[in-house]
């Protein structure tokens, strides 16, 4: 009798074990984007910090009140550092998928980083620190 008790027992724990592993295998690709789609706005202001999975375009001016990182090139009329009163430093966090091209300025309160390449049609600058893992090329 202890026997077939024991092997209930396991097959119970197995049984749960494998429903909480599909489970969580169903959050996560739930949680996934299905696929990145371009994301087009007019000029925009960003509270807090900013994520950007895949390439930028700004079509005026960027400030940047934190720390400014790419992963990529950054391709801007000129590149320079801010002084605190440009562009404040507020909290939050913004999380964007896929191309975002911004028809105007953008102003992001806190860091900026993008995986991909940054392109900005005007000046691009930052309070903190700028980080570009590609090459940085200013245009008039």
């Amino acid at each position: 009798m202890n026997h077939s008790i024991a092997d209930g027992a396991r097959r119970a724990r197995v049984r749960a074990c494998l429903c909480a592993t599909a489970c969580g295998l169903i959050s996560i690709v739930a949680s996934i984007p299905a696929a990145a789609e371009p994301v087009t706005t007019g000029p925009l202001s960003i509270i807090g910090s900013a994520v950007v999975r895949g390439p930028v375009t700004v079509e005026g001016p960027l400030k940047v009140g934190g720390n400014l990182e790419v992963r990529g090139p950054l391709t801007a009329e000129r590149v320079a550092q801010l002084v605190p009163d440009d562009a404040d430093r507020r909290a939050g966090d913004n999380n964007y998928y896929g191309p975002l091209t911004v028809r105007g300025p953008l102003i992001v309160h806190g860091d900026l980083e993008v995986r991909g390449p940054l392109v900005v049609k005007g000046p691009a600058g930052a309070v903190g620190k700028i980080d570009v893992e590609g090459p940085i090329n200013e245009r008039p």
